[in-house]
């Protein structure tokens, strides 16, 4: 290895990110950079500001990159192992890790990632090649009836099949929001052409939980995630015993392990899985396989993020064949520290260009050498 630096960026938002577990104006991401010896350079980022998913902040992944040793120390001849011994103690320090140098290696013998990823996990799919776009889910946040329409009307007419909806607070008022996105839906793409899903983000007690089941039924949502607090499999159980609407788990699982968990207790139809709860490109194509062999069904989540996270997402969609996928977490993003990634009527076009196939467009010279921690009072790296 020849470089690695990091560095944290402020993404504004377009409009607050608000649900049963966030509220802000701005993605905090976290960025790594790595050199490897012939030249090739591979970036990654990660969510600093989204502990409620992670359980990691800002400062505590800054810190994990800032106690790795110099690039000139053995533990950086073999970087997928030092991810892998990162990921024990701070998942999203890990997934940047795995991600840079995967990024650097797959420009380095220029083919996509996406290429990489389905030649080593692929298992069966592996010589079919990846499919040139994939469908994503569009968001709608926590806000009005009218402003859930809106948006949905929007997303339906911009060709995306599937739309999240945030609950998890007022009972009423949710019912209304799914009602008035379902009407929309049925009105701009025709009477169940796009599917709903709802994601309480734990908001929710398992009476809540199952007293909304019904409308979520009559409405025809086709999942409910997470619909109560994690750690409390038996009350998940629950409500997945009780609802007509499948209940999938996200906050609850994180790696394999996790999928076992829920799938011993009956815990859930499906899991939502992240690279930035699972750290690394191994761990998670094992909880994906665990899942798999499990009889659950499985979705590929992200943080909200920009570019260089999306195609990230994208990529890893791609390369395990996932088909079920939030891959457009930039949608809010008002400026971006990435560009090159394409959204056509509501499915990201996979990059076909080396590597993620995006372009990064911070200044590297700002960026603080791993092992060196990052001053306090330093400025986020400053957008193009």
């Amino acid at each position: 290895m020849r470089e690695a630096a990091y560095g944290v960026v402020a993404l504004p938002l377009r409009r607050r990110l608000r649900h049963t577990t966030a509220d802000t104006g701005e993605l905090v991401q976290v960025v790594l950079r790595l050199v490897l010896a012939d030249g090739s350079v591979g970036w990654a980022e990660t969510r600093g500001n989204g502990a409620y998913a992670t359980h990691h902040t800002t400062e505590s992944i800054v810190a994990a990159l800032a106690a790795l040793p110099a690039v000139t120390a053995p533990d950086w001849r073999d970087p997928a192992a030092l991810a892998a011994s990162v990921g024990r103690s701070c998942p999203p320090a890990a997934m940047l890790l795995d991600v840079a140098h995967r990024d650097a290696a797959a420009r380095a013998r220029g083919v996509p990632l996406a290429l990489a990823l389905r030649a080593e996990f692929g298992g069966a799919a592996r010589e079919t090649g990846v499919p040139c776009s994939l469908p994503t889910h569009a968001a709608v946040p926590f806000g009005s009836p009218k402003e859930a329409a809106e948006l949905t009307e929007d997303a339906a007419a911009s060709g995306f099949r599937r739309v999240k909806i945030r609950v998890g607070g007022d009972l009423g008022l949710d019912s209304a929001r799914i009602a008035a996105a379902r009407t929309a839906a049925d009105r701009v793409a025709g009477p169940g052409t796009v599917v709903l899903a709802a994601d309480a983000n734990g908001g929710w007690d398992p009476d809540t939980a199952l007293a909304a089941a019904p409308w979520l039924a009559r409405y025809k949502v086709a999942w409910l995630e997470q619909p109560t607090a994690p750690g409390e499999l038996a009350a998940l159980a629950r409500v997945r015993s009780e609802s007509p609407v499948p209940v999938w788990a996200d906050e609850d699982v994180r790696d394999a392990a996790d999928v076992c968990r829920i799938a011993d207790a009956g815990a859930a139809d499906g899991v939502h899985l992240k690279l930035e709860k699972a750290g690394t490109v191994t761990a998670l194509a094992e909880a994906v396989r665990v899942a798999r062999r499990r009889g659950l069904d499985v979705a590929l989540g992200q943080m909200d993020c920009g570019r260089l996270g999306c195609a990230t997402t994208v990529h890893l969609a791609a390369g395990l064949g996932l088909t079920v996928a939030e891959l457009w977490g930039c949608a809010n993003v008002d400026r971006d520290a990435a560009a090159g990634l394409e959204l056509r009527g509501g499915a990201v076009v996979v990059p076909t260009a080396p590597g993620l196939g995006v372009e990064v467009l911070l200044d590297p010279a700002l960026l603080t050498p791993v092992g060196r921690p990052k001053t306090p009072a330093s400025p986020p790296v400053p957008l193009p």
